[in-house]
Parts: C-alpha cells; structure tokens; sequence
C-alpha cells in the first residue's frame, strides 16, 4: 500500500480518521496509513473539484502521492466516487483515467480493483500442491493459482514462503490468468479479522454488491 511508482500506483480504503492536514486510511488488509494534505493536494469527487471539508470518516477513497520515509503518504490527489469505485476500482472505464488507475500486485498488495478471477483470487485455501494453491474463492468458485519465483508472499507485514501456507488460511493475491491458471505477482495471507475487514470493504466499494466474477470456471 506504501509503494509508489511515478503515481500510478494508488492507494486505495476507507477513511477512519481525519486530523488537521492528514487523514488516516485504512486498507483492505486493516493497515493504517497516514495520508498528509497539503496546499497543492487535490480534491475531486465524482470527476468534479472538490474541497477537503466535502470528504468523512467512512468514505471510501482513492489516493495518488509520494511515499515518504516514515511510511506516511503526501497526498497528491484524493478522488471519491458516490456509490464506491465498483468492481473496476478507480479509473475503471470509459473516461475513468482522471482519478487513477488500479494497481498492481506485489509488496503490501494495494487494492487497487480489478475483476475477481482475473485480476485478483480473494478467498479460502483448499489444498497446497507446490508450486500450486486452490482457493473456493469469495464467490463460491474454485481457483487454481501457480506460484512462481516472482511471486511475493506476506503474511501482514512479515515475508513468508509457500511451506508457511496452510489449508484454511484465507487469501489475497493479485496477477493474471495465464493458460486457465492465475499467476499471482503477490499473495497476502490474512487473520480472521483482516479477512472480516476485507470482505466488508470489497462489498462497500461495489456500493454494497459482492464483487462480480468474470473469469470463466476453471477447466476439470
């Protein structure tokens, strides 16, 4: 969530706290990050300028900025949207670049949108086949992954490895579908609480709808 590349890779969550000049935003992953506002920070919702007085604890947000050395973030740029981001996440479709665009995998794996099953696997694991994991994701459909010397792996903060991964921890990894199997550049392994915390913040930013799936069910 910390990692910032040019700005184009945006942090993402709900705000939990406002302070003069800085809000706190929590992630999907139940990190805290504070975000710095500053005379040049800019405010939109909804595509329109805003101001920082029309934003609140419980809104869901979109930050682009600099990551400083103390892991707080300088906000460049603090977007909303009425409704949520929706399953495409910010700057999803036509137009939508003007508020960023989703983020990548890897590091502390920002949630940055994208399509269940084909950009992100959010879910229980099922069975551990190195270098392969099956995940029931949140949608009730079975997921291959495939590890690869690439792939990061955290459990919080903590680097971890694949032996470290058991049957019932709950998962989220972010990549692509690549010959009928998901290739993670990241998974984070979550706690029963950053799982709780994570499933209510996908269904709030897709204005209280499960996220959808679009990824065909996985071949036999």
């Amino acid at each position: 969530m910390r990692e910032f590349d040019n700005g184009s890779r945006p942090l993402f969550g709900k705000i939990t706290a406002i302070h003069d000049g800085a809000l706190e935003l929590t992630g999907p992953d139940g990190q805290v990050t504070t975000v710095k506002l500053t005379s040049d920070t800019e405010f939109r919702k909804d595509r329109q300028p805003a101001k920082s007085t029309d934003f609140k604890v419980g809104d869901m947000v979109m930050v682009r900025g600099d990551a400083n050395p103390d892991h707080t973030v300088t906000a460049k740029m603090i977007g909303a949207r009425t409704g949520g981001f929706g399953a495409g996440g910010p700057g999803s479709g036509p137009g939508g670049g003007g508020e960023g665009r989703p983020g990548s995998g890897g590091g502390a794996m920002p949630f940055g949108g994208g399509t269940l099953g084909k950009d992100y696997v959010a879910g229980e694991v099922k069975s551990v086949d190195p270098p392969r994991i099956t995940v029931l994701r949140t949608d009730n459909v079975t997921q291959t992954l495939e590890l690869n010397e690439d792939t990061t792996l955290r459990r919080g903060r903590d680097s971890i490895t694949m032996a470290d991964i058991q049957v019932g921890d709950h998962v989220m990894a972010r990549g692509a579908v690549q010959n009928d199997l998901f290739v993670p550049k990241g998974v984070m392994v979550m706690n029963a609480e950053q799982w709780k915390r994570m499933q209510d913040f996908m269904s709030q930013a897709n204005g209280g709808k499960p996220a959808p799936s679009e990824a065909p069910a996985p071949k036999p």
